[in-house]
């Protein structure tokens, strides 16, 4: 054996050897062969050794992060952070997120599922798995031949002990081993500030309780005061540079077509509702009218969208298909964005819809409760949190405006006897697209629910992990991608908890700060922002609205929102439009 190979045997081994460059173009030739065959995402600079056993469900590699030789990753749905390593001879299967620089010693196991084993007159073989998933927080420490057992959570900076088998959550900051593994002690020392371990033990009980914790005795402290100068001018430049452009962006994508005078989401597009709606949420944001059209000729424009029958609003250039459609169902996904939209683009001019939304109204409680259950949270959260978004908003608009007196508690029963205590979720990751599907129906769900009603979330701190998990997914997240949509679904949610929790607070200011610097440099000059931000991609009101919006909410996360001069309205206010307390 010459020297190369005994290199090339210790490469596979140490993956943190210095590589050549013959050897690293090798290594991106195997993750070509690994992608052919299974569903995977590598970030810059992972090394998976050919003598791994490998064969995930799916899997995502934060950047930096290596799979050593002997180490058996089968029948996974596992996402990795930046930084990690998965030594030899470690095993990994099931359900598991992974945070960034999680270090898997040789010989540990970790296992998200389990087998059945109710049924006493089946063999255990034959009986179904369940999964729960493992969740593994940022800078944590799994020790040789150490177990992990599905459903477990490891809070962030933890060492796991080796021979350690964990069957239970354990908190931020612990030393935990034995069997079962219970936490030694804090990293943290009382004096500096943290939990002592005392409290750390009450809140591993709390986490692991299936109920939902009360609500927070005090507040959080208050968003801390910006370090970034730079940043705080760059923001107060951006907002008066929007400010300066606004009527000559609005104009862009007013048009006429046989129809008459209108606003389009592109120039020469197809006409929609919702541009009627982004177009004077934009404006609203900065104080301003939408301009070429006066306040009554577009409240008699978005009043005539609903149907008077319904109380709905469905898109009169894209109906619905009458053979699909059920009204009462909420089963159109444009009628249900346009109960935002148009509900609230109405407040903003001073008025309201014509009618109650009657199909919300006539809902009860059992056909409400049918209708949550049948929804596809397995691998659709995002469609799910959309329709409880509209028929939660339908709630709102019938209160505030109709003197309704059907209060959204028993949707708030259903969320809390579903909301997964483990992930502070609502629905499942999918192989395809790991946590993007529940957390984006999260924000859906939240933000016309407990962002809507003043409710505390029922969950935060887990919540928090599971975001900035998802955060984390190149697949969706990059310095060159990551779309209005998905930064918004990760953003609010980020918002939202932490006005309850200081958890994780300066990972999710990095994570922000990270984005409004990005977006910043994207507006197009008369034109606004584009869904994407990159790739060439046309600036339109949609996109325009939703970054305008998001910039404020990840400002708002680092502390310096206040530079802006503009606040967001309608679909992405912040402060609750009927709190439940009044």
């Amino acid at each position: 054996m010459n020297k190369e190979t005994l290199l090339d045997e210790e490469l596979q081994y140490m993956p943190w050897k210095a590589k050549s460059a013959e050897q690293l173009a090798r290594q991106l030739a195997w993750q070509d062969v690994l992608s052919s065959a299974y569903q995977v995402t590598f970030g810059r600079d992972c090394f998976v050794s050919p003598q791994a056993y490998f064969a995930p469900d799916s899997l995502v590699m934060g950047d930096g992060s290596y799979i050593a030789a002997g180490a058996m990753i089968r029948n996974t749905e596992l996402v990795m952070g930046a930084s990690c390593t998965v030594n030899s001879f470690a095993v990994l299967a099931g359900r598991i997120t992974m945070g960034d620089g999680v270090r898997v010693a040789s010989h540990a196991t970790i296992m998200g599922f389990n087998h059945g084993f109710a049924d006493t007159a089946l063999p255990i073989y034959q009986q179904p798995l369940t999964v729960k998933g493992i969740i593994i927080g940022d800078d944590v420490w799994i020790g040789a031949n150490a177990v992990i057992v599905d459903g477990v959570t490891i809070g962030s900076h933890s060492i796991i002990g080796a021979g350690a088998v964990v069957t239970k959550d354990i908190p931020p900051y612990s030393i935990a081993g034995g069997n079962p593994a219970r936490v030694i002690r804090s990293r943290l020392k009382e004096s500096e500030g943290f939990l002592p371990l005392a409290t750390l033990a009450e809140k591993e009980t709390a986490a692991s309780s299936a109920s939902p914790p009360p609500s927070p005795a005090a507040a959080p402290s208050p968003l801390p005061i910006s370090r970034h100068k730079d940043l705080e001018r760059s923001l107060e430049e951006f907002g008066c540079r929007v400010r300066g452009q606004l009527e000559e962006v609005l104009t862009r994508y007013v048009a006429e077509d046989s129809e008459g005078l209108a606003y389009f989401n592109l120039p020469n597009g197809k006409r929609t509702v919702r541009a009627w709606c982004d177009a004077v949420e934009i404006a609203a944001m900065f104080g301003e009218a939408a301009p070429h059209f006066s306040r009554e000729e577009l409240v008699v424009r978005l009043q005539g969208f609903q149907d008077p029958a319904t109380g709905l609003l469905p898109d009169p250039w894209n109906p619905p298909e009458p053979s699909a459609d059920n009204p009462a169902l909420l089963t159109d996904h444009l009628s249900r964005y346009h109960l935002l939209a148009v509900g609230y683009a109405l407040e903003l001019l001073g008025a309201r819809l014509s009618i109650p939304v009657h199909v919300v109204e006539k809902m009860n409680g059992e056909t409400l409760y049918r209708q949550l259950d049948s929804l596809n949270w397995k691998t659709g959260a995002w469609g799910c949190g959309d329709w409880i978004d509209a028929y939660a908003t339908g709630l709102y608009l019938n209160l505030r405006h109709f003197g309704s007196t059907r209060r959204p508690d028993a949707v708030f029963g259903w969320l809390t006897t579903h909301a997964d205590p483990l992930t502070g979720m609502w629905g499942s990751p999918t192989p395809q697209e790991s946590w993007l599907q529940p957390v984006n129906g999260f924000y859906r769900l939240t933000r016309a629910t407990y962002a809507q009603f003043g409710i505390p979330l029922p969950y935060p701190e887990v919540s928090i992990d599971t975001v900035l998990a998802h955060s984390r997914n190149p697949a969706f997240f990059r310095r060159d991608a990551g779309n209005a949509c998905n930064v918004l679904d990760v953003i609010h949610p980020l918002w939202l908890c932490l006005k309850q929790t200081d958890y994780r607070r300066a990972e999710a200011e990095a994570w922000a700060e990270a984005q409004l610097r990005r977006a910043l440099t994207r507006w197009q000059d008369g034109a606004g922002f584009s869904f994407t931000l990159e790739g060439g991609e046309a600036a339109g009101l949609q996109g325009t609205e939703m970054w305008l919006s998001i910039l404020y909410l990840l400002a708002e996360v680092c502390g310096v929102s206040r530079c802006l001069g503009y606040q967001p309205q309608g679909v992405h206010r912040l402060p609750p439009a009927f709190p439940l307390s009044r």
